[in-house]
């Protein structure tokens, strides 16, 4: 709460970043990936970055989980290796 304050009364630029501050809400959704049901737990924001890049891209959710599933490095949980795909998707598509 302290910071919240603290971010509104420095400016109004500054205050925008007060939403991302709190605690994101995480969902849970089962998505078939090589044959089996993963279960993953990300948040909402980055389900509907993944939501975003299957419609630009014309690839339903399941496909890009598999490829993404196939591709990480070893040891790496399959819900790291959406969230660096999403932000790197994203990044690449604002530096363009």
């Amino acid at each position: 709460m302290q910071l919240e304050n603290k971010i509104r009364s420095e400016s109004p630029k500054v205050s925008q970043v007060a939403s991302l501050v709190a605690w994101p809400l995480v969902v849970s959704r089962t998505v078939p990936v090589a044959g089996r049901q993963a279960r993953l737990r990300l948040e909402t924001s980055v389900w509907e970055g993944l939501d975003e890049v299957s419609r630009r891209e014309g690839r339903p959710v399941a496909d890009l989980c598999s490829e993404l599933d196939a591709t990480r490095a070893d040891g790496t949980p399959l819900a790291t290796a959406i969230r660096t795909y999403v932000l790197g998707y994203f990044r690449e598509a604002v530096a363009r």
